[in-house]
């Protein structure tokens, strides 16, 4: 393909852009509280518009990310002092996973929670660098493998984790979710 000046210069800078994103994931501080509500307020809209409701009043909440802050386990992708995207990397299992038929048994998973990409921003490699971050974190701190579920609604997601190497371990109903949006599929990754 022959790319003209602007095209190679606009692909340049989209490519810098990305790497300043690798550098700024960070944990969360509570400073940063108010900006993830609004986030993944923000996030839970787009996901109900399409008729996605895996999130709701009571996950995520503001409780959940003050715990998560309290264990320094939520970490946040930021840009110009804007937060694009979260994520809390912590060892905690749904009690339903337990049926999930995972392959890493005697090893030391961790385990990836409320992962979220602001819609404003999606599309531009930011979940991507996120992931990529997680796994790098989790093979840093001597963890075996990667785990996470991803609601069964939500077509992106799925083929999200599928194309980046994870491996669909099996299916679970989260019976607390809404009627008909209760089917998560399990993944995980090894190291």
């Amino acid at each position: 393909m022959n790319w003209t000046f602007q095209q190679r210069k606009l692909w340049d800078e989209l490519k810098e852009n990305r790497a300043m994103a690798e550098k700024r994931i960070v944990r969360a501080t509570y400073e940063d509280l108010a900006s993830i509500d609004v986030m993944f307020g923000d996030c839970k809209e787009y996901l109900e518009s399409r008729g996605i409701l895996q999130w709701d009043e009571t996950y995520p909440n503001r409780e959940y990310f003050e715990k998560a802050l309290e264990g320094e386990e939520i970490f946040i992708l930021k840009m110009d002092g804007q937060i694009l995207g979260t994520m809390v990397l912590d060892e905690w299992q749904a009690p339903e996973w337990s049926e999930a038929g995972w392959t890493e048994l005697n090893g030391k998973p961790l385990i990836l929670h409320s992962f979220c990409v602001h819609p404003s921003s999606q599309g531009g490699g930011y979940g991507g660098t996120m992931l990529q971050f997680a796994e790098e974190f989790a093979r840093q701190q001597g963890y075996s493998a990667l785990r996470l579920d991803a609601y069964s609604g939500n077509e992106s997601a799925v083929k999200f984790y599928e194309k980046r190497g994870y491996r669909k371990t099996g299916e679970v109903i989260m019976g607390q979710k809404r009627p008909g949006h209760q089917l998560y599929y399990c993944y995980e990754k090894l190291f």
